[in-house]
């Protein structure tokens, strides 16, 4: 058994004393409003200063998160006002409706489609803003883009949801030779959305919403035998070859032909279990019904994902074989941590525990920049830094800040259990 109090009050001090310094003296960009979300690898603002809608939107979610977990996040309130008041100004379509992709610094038009990634991401901020200010203007925001959502982007006759338009939101393709594609990303960030939407405001609707994208993930994208996520779909939930998309938020590593779809994400499929359980509770519902497929998820990331040797959560696998990128990303760390500490209170199993100290011994031994407080991007196998910078418009606050609130909290539950059965 690990000494979960010497791991929590570790992880704590680095949250309270390094990463949310980090970002409460960076992340208000100043002269034009809303957020600044890239800086180099010695913290200061990079060369490029486009502004992207999800990081906007990851941003105003992650400094929510932060206080409604019990945490102090400096200014909270006026930067959370100033950032909406940007996205209202300047990347809210007014003629069409839902929002643009890419600004420039001060609010120019970059790329003006619609991506329904960024719009799961809005609608998760302005609920989470909702359950920190407690008055209408959130609700009546969020409400909007759950409707824009819902009107726009569900596929009537395949089910599941476009997730590429055009700025008057006509289907886009996400690749030439790809056409309209459905994803594990998409559909799972939809469900975390829908589920603090129906914590937030529970109508039959809302809740319809939330069952049918839940029943969606495991119908189409859960293999069944190993419980892990299938990356991408053509529009009728045909598995295909996950690619790089013409528009993109992430800096996944690819080559011409994509990714077979029986490879698979560590983080995604750890991550996927523990917002699932989120959405169980909210929706009252029991975990234990769940729980065989659950633990399939925990034990494929425990047996294939985790670098026992090394340390740390690899990037991704075979879905029954071996890895097949070892490098080791920030974001997959930040779900690890927090799925294998779920694990650990849905199962009482402490080899997951085992799981979590070891990716947090990793991370805190070779991927925080202490000098500065953030995560570095990415590392290899033994911890060699690949990329060094701090932030872009994908790597931001979003998973660090939201993982490190969740360790805490979850440590403190696990130390509070561990007391009481002493």
């Amino acid at each position: 058994m690990i000494d979960v109090q010497a791991y929590k009050t570790r992880h704590e001090k680095y949250f309270k004393d390094y990463l949310i310094p980090f970002w409460a003296t960076r992340v208000e960009e100043t002269e034009f409003g809303g957020f600044q979300s890239n800086f180099d690898k010695d913290g200061n603002p990079a060369e490029i200063q486009e502004k992207s809608f999800l990081a906007q939107a990851r941003i105003l979610f992650s400094i929510a998160f932060v206080e409604n977990q019990g945490f102090t996040f400096p200014d909270a309130l006026r930067l959370i006002e100033q950032g909406c008041e940007f996205l209202d100004k300047y990347f809210f379509d007014s003629e069409h409706g839902g929002y643009y992709w890419l600004l420039e610094k001060d609010g120019s038009v970059i790329e003006d489609s619609k991506i329904i990634y960024g719009h799961s991401f809005l609608l998760y901020a302005f609920t989470e803003c909702q359950f920190l200010h407690g008055t209408k203007h959130f609700w009546g925001k969020a409400e909007k883009v759950f409707n824009l959502i819902r009107e726009k982007a569900v596929d009537k006759k395949h089910g599941g949801y476009i997730e590429h338009f055009w700025r008057d939101f006509k289907p886009r393709p996400a690749r030439g030779d790809v056409g309209c594609h459905k994803s594990l990303d998409v559909h799972m960030h939809l469900m975390e959305a829908f589920t603090n939407w129906v914590e937030m405001y529970d109508k039959p609707h809302h809740r319809e919403a939330l069952d049918e994208v839940v029943a969606l993930i495991h119908e189409h994208m859960i293999d069944p035998e190993t419980g892990t996520g299938i990356a991408m779909f053509n529009q009728k939930w045909k598995p295909i070859a996950n690619v790089e998309l013409d528009i993109v938020w992430g800096a996944d590593r690819f080559d011409k032909k994509g990714k077979s779809a029986d490879i698979t994400s560590y983080g995604h499929n750890i991550e996927l279990a523990w917002l699932y359980v989120h959405m169980m509770k909210i929706c009252r519902l029991d975990i234990e019904e769940q729980l065989p497929w659950l633990t399939k998820i925990y034990d494929h990331t425990y047996e294939h994902g985790v670098d026992w040797e090394n340390g740390g959560l690899y990037c991704e696998g075979h879905k029954t074989e071996g890895v097949t990128e070892s490098n080791k990303e920030f974001w997959q760390q930040c779900e690890g941590m927090v799925g294998f500490l779920d694990a650990y209170l849905n199962t009482r199993d402490e080899k997951y525990l085992d799981a979590y100290a070891n990716i947090q011994d990793f991370v805190f031994d070779k991927m925080i920049n202490w000098d500065l407080g953030e995560y570095l991007p990415l590392l290899d196998k033994e911890g060699k830094v690949l990329w060094d910078y701090m932030s872009t418009n994908w790597k931001i606050c979003y998973h660090s800040l939201r993982a490190s609130a969740l360790v805490v909290r979850k440590l403190e539950t696990i130390h509070a259990m561990q007391a009481v059965k002493a």
